[in-house]
């Protein structure tokens, strides 16, 4: 039996997973980038991000078992065998790219004795900058090439949905797997 959906524990790791990845990018671009160490604020917004980011991490572990574990529809096809393995590839790449982030930001946090600073109470201030840290630039690169599979990845779904107009979006919707 064919299934045209993705299973209900995929769709919605997918649409929460998106949700927090663009919250941490957020947090991170917006926040805590141009948030000087110095400011007292500092630290509970880097505290909410690196929940965020272990969070994220755990979930996307998740969401692979499940995806391993269950059954899924079979790969659109739109005509063009390079389309189709670039659209494998951007899928692949995403997957590593938020691993990626969340052990750079686990480097980070260990390089830097963030998890001191931040669940202990202790009087230990946080670094002057995070900028001289090979952890913080890796983090950095990693966060903008993200940003672009997002853009690609969104895209493609957008150009599915109102150019092709192929219904591909209704296989992350809730509804009848058959």
């Amino acid at each position: 039996m064919t299934t045209h959906r993705y299973h209900t524990a995929l769709v919605v790791l997918h649409w929460l997973l998106g949700f927090m990845i663009l919250l941490g990018l957020i947090m991170g671009t917006f926040s805590l980038e141009r948030l000087p160490n110095s400011q007292p604020e500092k630290l509970d917004s880097l505290r909410g991000h690196m929940i965020n980011g272990l969070a994220i991490g755990v979930l996307m572990i998740v969401r692979l078992v499940v995806r391993s574990l269950t059954r899924r529809p079979p790969p659109p096809s739109i005509g063009f065998a390079w389309a189709n393995r670039v659209a494998q590839r951007v899928h692949l790449a995403l997957y590593c790219v938020v691993l990626l982030m969340v052990a750079s930001g686990l480097a980070l946090a260990l390089e830097t004795h963030l998890p001191s600073i931040l669940f202990s109470q202790s009087a230990q201030p946080l670094p002057g900058s995070f900028d001289g840290f090979w952890t913080r630039t890796a983090h950095a690169i990693l966060a903008k090439l993200l940003m672009a599979l997002i853009l690609l990845h969104v895209g493609a779904a957008l150009w599915h949905h109102y150019i092709l107009r192929d219904r591909l979006l209704r296989r992350m919707g809730l509804g009848p797997r058959q």
